[in-house]
């Protein structure tokens, strides 16, 4: 029985995940405003796609740019053929990067941060000479250091359940937060059974830029930088910076069992990932 919604209630992006994850043999129509979309799906990939005249993954990147159309999912069809042979996720990364880079050119999405959530955690500040305490994100505090770091444009901080916690420099944030947190489940699925060891970080290759994702203890980090800038001589400034996120962390957490943040209500820091992300 086929699957049938809307991009309003499920996006292409969800949709690619869902299928890839679990590894569907599906053919994924959508009624676009310019036409049908047809994409196809095997092995855990998105394998062909076309869109009007475009093929492959130009076909994929101009379906990104609509959220609007009824869509319906026919599984067990395989592909005629395949014109994709790039990973699902650098597809939707590259996707993504480039339709930020067209919505900033235009002037939609002004290169705003994204705003503080209600679950991020504060960390203690000092009384100010009125008495009343100032409350810091201190994961907005980390994204803000990565990107002083030379060769750093962007950097983005979530839970392990895909929550924005902080970002600077980054338009689709709450995306990019999910993908983070699924790329680092799938990497757990892969060292875990291997027994290699615990993943700590991996790196994603997306066309001129480099994607670095961190599995740290209490959050997920990710930063991108030029592909021709070398890992190694960030890395001293970036572990120095993981450091002092830990320390706030630390602090933060004496403060809400002592009583000492200014903020309201009950702290939690981000807990255990518990398992596959529900889209």
């Amino acid at each position: 029985m086929p699957l049938v919604g809307d991009l309003t209630d499920l996006a292409l992006v969800d949709i690619i995940q869902i299928n890839c994850v679990g590894r569907n043999t599906a053919r994924l129509t959508v009624h676009y405003p310019i036409g049908d979309g047809v994409f196809y799906f095997a092995d855990g990939e998105v394998v062909d796609a076309r869109l009007g005249n475009l093929v492959g993954v130009e076909a994929v990147y101009k379906a990104l740019e609509y959220d609007q159309g009824a869509f319906r999912i026919d599984t067990g069809i395989p592909a005629p053929t395949r014109t994709i042979f790039e990973p699902w996720a650098n597809l939707i990364m590259e996707g993504l990067r480039l339709l930020d880079e067209a919505r900033a050119g235009r002037g939609e999405d002004g290169e705003a941060t994204t705003p503080t959530p209600t679950a991020a955690l504060p960390t203690r500040t000092p009384t100010t000479t009125s008495g009343a305490a100032r409350v810091v994100n201190i994961y907005q505090v980390l994204v803000n250091d990565l990107t002083k770091v030379k060769g750093i444009d962007m950097a983005l901080a979530v839970s392990r359940d895909g929550t924005v916690q902080a970002a600077s420099k980054v338009k689709s944030a709450e995306r990019l937060g999910m993908m983070v947190a699924l790329l680092i489940h799938l990497g757990r699925l892969i060292t875990v059974p291997s027994r290699v060891g615990a993943l700590s970080r991996m790196t994603i290759s997306v066309g001129p830029k480099k994607v670095m994702v961190f599995d740290l203890e209490n959050y997920l980090a990710l930063i991108e930088f030029s592909a021709a800038v070398r890992f190694e001589t960030m890395s001293p400034h970036i572990d120095r910076i993981f450091r002092k996120m830990q320390a706030r962390i630390n602090g933060a957490t004496e403060g809400v069992s002592t009583g000492l943040l200014g903020g309201t209500g009950a702290l939690t820091p981000p807990g255990p990932y518990a398992g596959p992300l529900t889209m």
